[in-house]
């Protein structure tokens, strides 16, 4: 009997940060490795993410076997429900994964559609006919999983995001022991490996090395309030902090829905050591005094209506800060969001707290390797072909160079994008086909943006736009004057005039097509065209135009 090839498709996470999915296939079935989101730049008004593409994976939902998740992070998590929405699929990952995947599918109501299934460290289970080991890793979250895939054309390993942390808060390392092993016997063919932090030299600091900055600083800060905003995530960062802030004598007050939820979750589960009683709600945080409290928020990256960004805004309606008060941004700007950070930073200067952030102090580490730390894994894997995953193409490419220049033969680094599908067998890894992998917008409830639709928000949002109504009578011609609308355009109370100048154009251009025996159904054309003409003319600004007739006996 043939033994079947292992295909692998990459429907996100290569060409980009985040939207991260590999979907591994033995004998037509399919097991994916992470749903993650990815949040939108300024060039997508009114996205609230963006998914892997689902095209490929409409006719084969029966195939699907498993979602393994490796790591709580929502460029890896982050898209369970609407997958499941589409799919009855069981879920696979870490216990503290599995609960926060958990509270996302309660809250949707999809509870019926999948199961969710705790993978400890070191385990080896049969999902279907894909024989799996998880082996645990070192990353800004607890309890994220390398995946180990033993198949009949040899032992396939996806790190999922990490970092080789040798001191994590846990106590748990990543089994570089286990990942010797395997390379020895019986060898590793393909390494899958993060890429993110390709382009940075040396190793990434411990996040241990977190807590002497906290029990540096937080001593100096008495008398007022002490707000730390991080990712809710990184609940490594938040145990520290937790640990520092009530050995000061403060309580810990929890900030931020996904802070909130985060907390009571890793609470529940053990992950996260912070007895109850030193734990209190945002409401009662009028009953301490400021020199008692420390909370810990969302809204690190400036977003827009994250906790401190409406804390900066004086918007909460549980927290006012003023001077006297301390906040430190526990993070380092994602490339895109720095105009968004700062202006925060500006905002709770101005309200006279003073700020601490990564441009003064090491007040953040990332959760990725960098290139010795990538040189490193390689060197214990020695795999017979590498693919970069999980990165910009730049990052892909720097840590295909990574393995290059630890000896790696350069025709065996495979550098690809989104959409590619890879196949191994006895001969080897090689590029077999494409699928489409286009974003995937997700606009509140429906996920049918498209280009074309992005396109038009982007014109609205730089120029505005403009309709025109007339009314035409069959019988007398044009009915009253024009109606001029806009939003975006001009300025309707100091530019009067332009729109009493409009109104003359178009008015002046429907008694003439009506005049010249023009067909009513044609006059939507000419309405637009003189308008554009004039606008174009008049203002040098480029708005959409529309145009509506109606017709009147």
């Amino acid at each position: 009997m043939e033994t079947p090839n292992v295909n692998i498709t990459f429907l996100g996470g290569l060409g980009e940060v985040g939207r991260n999915c590999t979907c591994i296939e033995i004998d037509g079935k399919l097991l994916l490795i992470d749903f993650g989101v990815m949040f939108p730049d300024a060039t997508m008004p009114g996205v609230d993410v963006i998914l892997p593409d689902t095209q490929w994976l409409a006719e084969r939902g029966a195939d699907i076997v498993g979602l393994l998740i490796t790591h709580g992070h929502e460029d890896h998590v982050g898209g369970v429900v609407h997958l499941l929405r589409e799919f009855e699929v069981p879920l696979y990952g870490s216990a503290l994964t599995m609960g926060l995947a958990r509270r996302k599918v309660t809250e949707a109501r999809l509870e019926d559609r999948t199961s969710f299934q705790i993978l400890n460290d070191g385990e080896r289970r049969r999902i279907g006919p894909f024989d799996v080991e998880v082996l645990p890793i070192t990353h800004s979250i607890p309890q994220s999983l390398c995946v180990v895939l033993h198949t009949d054309h040899g032992v396939m390993v996806h790190t999922g995001d990490f970092k080789l942390d040798s001191h994590p808060i846990d106590g748990r390392i990543t089994d570089l022991k286990r990942l010797e092993e395997l390379q020895e016997d019986p060898g590793v063919r393909v390494l899958m490996a993060d890429s993110t932090n390709a382009d940075k030299p040396g190793w990434s600091a411990s996040e241990s090395t977190m807590r002497e900055t906290f029990e540096r600083r937080f001593p100096e800060w008495t008398g007022g309030r002490l707000v730390v905003s991080c990712f809710a995530s990184h609940l490594h960062r938040v145990q520290q902090i937790c640990d520092v802030a009530i050995k000061e004598g403060r309580t810990i007050f929890p900030l931020g829905r996904s802070m909130v939820n985060n907390i009571r979750i890793a609470q529940e589960l053990g992950v996260l050591d912070l007895p109850h009683r030193c734990v209190d709600s945002i409401e009662h945080l009028h009953m301490y005094e400021p020199g008692d409290v420390c909370v810990i928020c969302t809204g690190s990256q400036g977003e827009p209506n994250a906790a401190l960004s409406l804390i900066a805004r004086s918007e909460h309606p549980d927290l006012s800060l003023g001077a006297g008060d301390v906040v430190m941004l526990s993070s380092h700007p994602i490339p895109g969001n720095e105009i968004s950070v700062y202006r925060v930073i500006d905002q709770l200067t101005r309200l006279g707290c003073e700020v601490v952030h990564d441009g003064q102090e090491h007040v953040h580490t990332s959760g990725h390797a960098q290139r010795d730390e990538l040189r490193h894994l390689y060197d214990i894997v020695r795999p017979e072909w590498y693919v970069p995953i999980e990165g910009e193409y730049r990052m892909l490419q720097r840590n295909a160079d990574v393995a290059v220049e630890a000896g790696h033969q350069p025709d065996r680094s495979v550098v690809v994008l989104d959409g590619t599908q890879l196949t191994l067998d006895e001969k080897g890894l090689r590029v077999t086909g494409h699928v489409p992998a286009p974003y995937r917008f997700v606009d509140g409830l429906l996920d049918d943006l498209g280009p074309d639709m992005l396109e038009a928000r982007r014109r609205l949002s730089e120029g505005g736009f403009v309709h025109v109504t007339v009314v035409v009578s069959n019988k007398t011609g044009l009915v009253g004057h024009p109606e001029i609308s806009t939003q975006g355009w001009i300025d309707t109370d100091k530019s009067v005039v332009v729109l009493a100048e409009l109104e003359i154009e178009v008015a002046q251009a429907v008694r003439t097509s009506i005049s010249e025996g023009k067909r009513l159904e044609d006059l939507d054309r000419v309405v637009r065209r003189i308008t554009g003409r004039f606008v174009g003319n008049r203002t040098r600004r480029r708005p959409p135009i529309s145009a509506s007739v109606i017709t009147v006996d």
